[in-house]
């Protein structure tokens, strides 16, 4: 006997994505995306019968090339469907959604390890000094860490920071918060900024992870095609194939610090976190 529905391959949580900035809409055309810096203004001290000078500001710009080009394809025989209990069919065709979406994940995930503000050590947890200094590098830039932050552990790196009181006590998070830490192993804020965990960060080895503290202006995602399904009947084989793509540009993003004259991007707007 043959039991209704399936047993499905579990599914990470996509967190990266939706915390990236997304505002580079594809305007239907062209493979790369491209946004000027604009610099502030230096003020300058006037004296008497002496003119100004005026500043020529070679501002740069930020590029993000639209080269990614990702699909998921499966060949489904009639033989197959009219044997099965199910719609085999429909099932893997809505796998496909998951598969693209966790593959925008894993790229993302790898741009952690570009940026230049580093703080702890691959295979060992981070502690609540390493926590702290990231927190500094956002907020020395100017970055308010209650608007647009988030922190990204892996499971483990989260394991490391579940030991520290500061986040489980109910003295430093409040009853209410120390409760869910300790009976559903949530953490919800951390410095103001929403605390997350995703399975698909970077492993550079066993027993290593990379963490991300970022604001969403210091990563983008360009959707140049959401997903789009096409299906093909092949008379000869008596199957259906079913494809879904989707195309997309991602980089990080590099601004001008807050000094003004200044017009040498940098990253400062988001940390490496390295862990376990």
């Amino acid at each position: 006997m043959w039991v209704g529905g399936y047993i499905r391959a579990l599914e990470f949580n996509l967190v990266l994505a939706p915390a990236v900035d997304r505002s580079y809409t594809f305007q239907g055309h062209g493979d790369t995306y491209v946004k000027e810096r604009l610099p502030n203004i230096e003020v300058q001290t006037k004296s008497a019968s002496s003119a100004l000078s005026a500043y020529n500001y070679t501002d740069t710009k930020q590029s993000i090339s639209i080269n990614v080009h990702q699909a998921c394809a499966i060949k489904h025989e009639d033989l197959a469907q009219l044997l099965s209990r199910g719609d085999m069919k429909a099932a893997m065709t809505s796998k496909m959604g998951y598969a693209l979406g966790r593959a925008i994940d894993v790229n993302l995930g790898g741009l952690v390890a570009s940026y230049s503000q580093t703080v702890g050590s691959l295979g060992v947890e981070l502690t609540y000094d390493n926590l702290i200094r990231g927190v500094q590098y956002l907020e020395d830039a100017g970055y308010d860490m209650s608007s647009g932050v988030t922190w990204f552990f892996s499971p483990a790196s989260k394991g490391g920071i579940m030991k520290m009181d500061t986040f489980t006590h109910g003295s430093y998070v409040g009853e209410a918060a120390a409760v869910a830490a300790h009976t559903k192993a949530t953490i919800g804020n951390f410095q103001g900024a929403p605390v997350k965990v995703s399975n698909l960060l970077n492993s550079p080895a066993s027993g290593q992870h990379d963490n991300w503290l970022i604001h969403k202006e210091s990563a983008a995602l360009v959707m140049a095609q959401s997903v789009k399904t096409s299906t093909e009947r092949i008379a000869l084989d008596l199957a259906d194939v079913v494809v879904q793509d989707q195309v997309y540009g991602y980089s990080e993003i590099d601004r001008y610090s807050e000094t003004p004259g200044n017009i040498t991007a940098t990253d400062e707007g988001g940390v490496w976190l390295k862990g376990v």
